[in-house]
């Protein structure tokens, strides 16, 4: 069984049902966990959404193992029982639940299947946010923090139905999700993992992502560095060097210029990632 490493959560009282919200936020993670089985809820109504951050992992759908790389979403419904399991020593995840009357048939509403889809970079603002409203107990609140939950169901259907992502696209996706650690790792490197022209892999992620491939790793390392920075006590020169910086100092200034914030700003606990 996988074991909780370290991370922020929040959760709604088990005996707390949410009678007057159909469809109601359940719990908001982010969290770094072990090798091993991940339990899957109490709540026979509830529904969930798993994003992998860094680590390796995979969901059984209808009795098949399928890999959950970063940047696809694995989406879980009561009705057909899935399994998950974490299979690096440590592994990056960020998932929220909702459940409620109507939960299930909300998500299936939208055009979803259990399983796991093409998403793009993990929302952990949004999760985080989550995770802030979920501590207002009033039915205000728990309004308010359901919304949060609902809204992101649509990002997910929006993000599901688009067209399909070439293959290209998403192994570089992949690559970056895996090697940003890499302070050689440049898109002229990954196109040529891929064995493909850089200029026509630019054109390509850029009209099926709507960003570049150099903004795309920027995103990628950003989030590590916001996560590592909130979440560990690793000395800032560590944190460069995981997140792809052979010098401390440039990447205090790349930090800067990309948040508006020295590293020391997002060691307090209410800094906002």
């Amino acid at each position: 069984m996988a074991q909780w490493l370290r991370g922020t959560s929040m959760e709604r009282p088990q005996d707390e049902i949410p009678l007057r919200l159909p469809v109601a936020l359940r719990s908001a993670h982010h969290a770094w966990v072990s090798r091993g089985q991940l339990d899957v809820s109490w709540s026979k109504r509830m529904v969930m959404a798993k994003w992998l951050i860094s680590g390796r992992a995979e969901m059984n759908v209808a009795g098949r193992w399928v890999p959950m790389t970063p940047g696809r979403v694995a989406v879980y419904l009561p009705s057909t029982r899935d399994q998950f399991r974490a299979l690096a020593e440590e592994n990056e995840f960020c998932w929220f639940t909702m459940d409620g009357a109507l939960a299930e048939s909300f998500v299936l509403s939208l055009g979803l299947e259990s399983g796991v889809h093409s998403f793009g970079m993990p929302p952990l603002l949004q999760i985080q946010e989550m995770i802030r409203g979920l501590s207002d107990s009033s039915m205000k609140g728990r309004r308010s923090s359901s919304m949060m939950g609902m809204q992101m169901w649509y990002e997910i259907a929006n993000r599901v139905a688009a067209p399909s992502v070439p293959t290209e696209v998403q192994r570089a996706q992949h690559i970056i999700h895996q090697e940003f650690r890499n302070v050689n790792l440049s898109a002229a490197g990954i196109a040529e993992q891929l064995n493909y022209h850089r200029g026509s892999l630019s054109r390509l992620f850029h009209k099926h992502t709507g960003t570049t491939v150099i903004d795309y790793l920027t995103g990628v390392r950003l989030q590590a560095a916001k996560s590592l920075l909130q979440h560990t006590d690793d000395k800032v020169s560590e944190v460069a060097r995981k997140c792809g910086f052979r010098e401390a100092t440039y990447f205090c200034r790349w930090l800067r210029k990309h948040t508006g914030k020295a590293p020391r700003d997002f060691r307090n606990a209410e800094a906002v990632a």
